[in-house]
């Protein structure tokens, strides 16, 4: 008979010996009188921190905000500015509008309007601004990466777009509004300062009947002209704000057009996509080729 095979003692702390249960390697082991030799379990690695909860909160948001589409958010940012200083200068203009007039009750709602249309306005352009983000890409393939989700993405960028140009009228009928102040006060520091007219009478631009004239002891035109100067200012700045609430309105518009065809084009390349895997022949099976 031979003698038993030495397979020699494994170092301790390299190998251990675990019976291997079932299978071909335990009919082996069997039939060499000896355990089967395993390396020994490695140790678990300590599980690292992630680095995106490592990250500080400014890396965060610049990374979020990098996913919003740059022509959107300029847009919101026109948009806020035309709020802000339509906003400002409308209130000033007002107040000081009723002092040079003296009549308390001139415009009273304008304050509550204003109110109103800044805060309705602003809620709007964040709904633009954020259609407008998950219609873009990258996060339109996520966010509408099915054929009834494409579709309801591209109704609601419809409805912004019909809202968008209607807003858009109705800041073209408000910037002609407030032109007629503009033009009245303009005329008035015209005839003034250039034609040297010395007698106004307030009626010939409807308000309350009221003479202004320029005498030796009274230059109750002159102080009425350079206070009109001041509020020439006002309504101007508000004008001008009204035509950059236009003017992002109009870059919205633009955008959520964009987003309509980007989002269209998307579906037929999606359909175009399952066509072809249709009616493409089915390989063999002995085809191992991907």
């Amino acid at each position: 008979m031979s003698e038993p095979m030495d397979v020699g003692i494994p170092i301790e702390g390299e190998w251990e010996a675990k019976p291997e249960e079932g299978g071909l390697d335990e009919e082996q082991g069997q039939l060499l009188g000896q355990d089967v030799l395993f390396p020994p379990n490695p140790e678990p690695e300590p599980v690292k921190e992630n680095d995106a909860h490592s990250d500080s909160c400014l890396d965060r948001t610049l990374h979020c905000l990098s996913h919003v589409p740059c022509a959107s958010l300029l847009a919101w940012i026109l948009l806020l500015i035309g709020l802000g200083g339509f906003t400002g200068s409308l209130l000033a203009g007002a107040d000081r509008t009723r002092d040079l007039l003296e009549e308390d009750r001139l415009l009273w709602f304008i304050e509550y309007t204003i109110i109103g249309v800044v805060c309705g306005m602003f809620v709007i352009g964040t709904c633009l601004l954020i259609v407008a983000h998950f219609s873009s890409e990258p996060s339109s393939r996520h966010a509408f990466n099915t054929s009834s989700k494409n579709t309801c993405g591209r109704v609601l960028n419809i409805v912004m777009v019909i809202l968008s140009y209607i807003l858009c009228v109705a800041w073209l009928v408000t910037s002609a509004i407030l032109s007629i102040p503009v033009t009245a006060l303009g005329l008035l520091w015209y005839l003034v300062d250039f034609k040297h007219v010395d007698c106004i009478n307030l009626a010939n631009y409807g308000f309350d009947a009221r003479e202004l004239c320029n005498k030796d002891n009274d230059r109750g035109l002159e102080r009425f002209t350079n206070h009109g100067k001041d509020l020439l200012c006002y309504y101007g700045a508000a004008l001008i704000s009204s035509f950059v609430i236009i003017i992002s309105l109009i870059h919205f518009l633009m955008c959520m057009s964009a987003n309509i065809t980007h989002l269209r084009d998307a579906r037929f390349a999606t359909l175009n996509a399952y066509e072809e895997a249709e009616e493409a022949p089915a390989k063999p099976l002995n085809d191992t080729t991907m």
